[in-house]
């Protein structure tokens, strides 16, 4: 019953996304125990964060009531750790650990990995957070980010890895090259990553500015994209309306290169003219060219 009465008051998105860490924490258990990971019990004194966990914002409402949980129906399902100097980090399981010490434990159940790799550990973290939808557009592009630079990883392995297109993971690392500022407005909420990405073209010269009016005024993706842009060129692409087949074709070029693709045509049928990719540095360039040589 207690249970219950916590989330009578909650709304549905928080309710999915509890479903979705428990989910998440069944697949989590199901191969700690194949591969014979033993639990423990723990003191919590003993255990520090995930050096690698993604996510930097955590909802302290929602802690402070499963902590009220904990202390009424125990903990359901145990962390996952790793041995790490004399000590534990965790791998699965901030939040509930982060209740338990509000909620007064000192010990807490936990499977136990005598041995994790560094890259093991920021995979498993990312991809886990990932699936229960827990992290914001800049936290999940920083986490890819850095398993490439520490670990080698392409934007390929990267996308096998976690079971997304390459085009999704190099579209989210782009946001990384906005203003500080643009990329705390989509931690907030304030900015979506569709409309941030459309900054990143190379007629704005004041992301930062152009963003600001984009949320004060309420623009959509489609407006967003057209800020910067001559007029002259807006009105063009408006009296050549394309076929669908041809729509179709820059969608499937815009994925293959994982950046922007547009066509440049006099002719109303597009019958000749020119393919314009898009590149926002020589490193962008260069993952383009890798692309076009295999």
């Amino acid at each position: 019953m207690g249970r219950k009465s916590l989330a009578l008051g909650r709304s549905l998105d928080n309710i999915f996304k509890d479903r979705q860490r428990e989910e998440t924490d069944n697949i989590i258990q199901e191969k700690n125990k194949k591969e014979g990971i033993q639990v423990l019990e723990i003191n919590l004194n003993l255990i520090d964060p995930n050096p690698f966990q993604p996510r930097r914002h955590f909802n302290e409402d929602d802690i402070n009531e499963l902590a009220e949980t904990i202390k009424e129906h125990g903990l359901i399902q145990p962390i996952t750790v790793r041995k790490f100097n004399g000590r534990y980090q965790i791998v699965s399981g901030e939040r509930r650990t982060r209740a338990a010490r509000i909620a007064k434990f000192e010990t807490i159940e936990a499977y136990v990995h005598e041995l994790l790799s560094d890259k093991n550990m920021g995979e498993w973290s990312l991809i886990e957070n990932i699936q229960r939808v827990d992290l914001n557009p800049i936290e999940i592009a920083q986490s890819y980010q850095q398993l490439i630079e520490n670990y080698g990883y392409t934007h390929e392995d990267l996308s096998k890895s976690i079971g997304k297109s390459r085009s999704v993971v190099t579209n989210s690392i782009r946001l990384l090259k906005l203003p500080i500022q643009v990329q705390s407005w989509i931690e907030e909420g304030k900015l979506s990553s569709s409309a941030a990405r459309s900054l990143l073209s190379p007629d704005i010269t004041d992301p930062e500015k152009v963003a600001k009016e984009i949320i004060e005024k309420g623009l959509n993706v489609r407006e967003a994209e057209q800020i910067g842009k001559n007029k002259k060129e807006v009105v063009k692409k408006e009296t050549h309306e394309m076929d669908p087949n041809m729509k179709d074709f820059i969608t499937k070029l815009t994925d293959f290169f994982g950046t922007r693709v547009s066509l440049n045509s006099k002719e109303k049928n597009f019958s000749k003219g020119s393919i314009i990719i898009d590149y926002y540095s020589l490193e962008d360039l260069n993952r383009i060219q890798e692309i076009m040589d295999r």
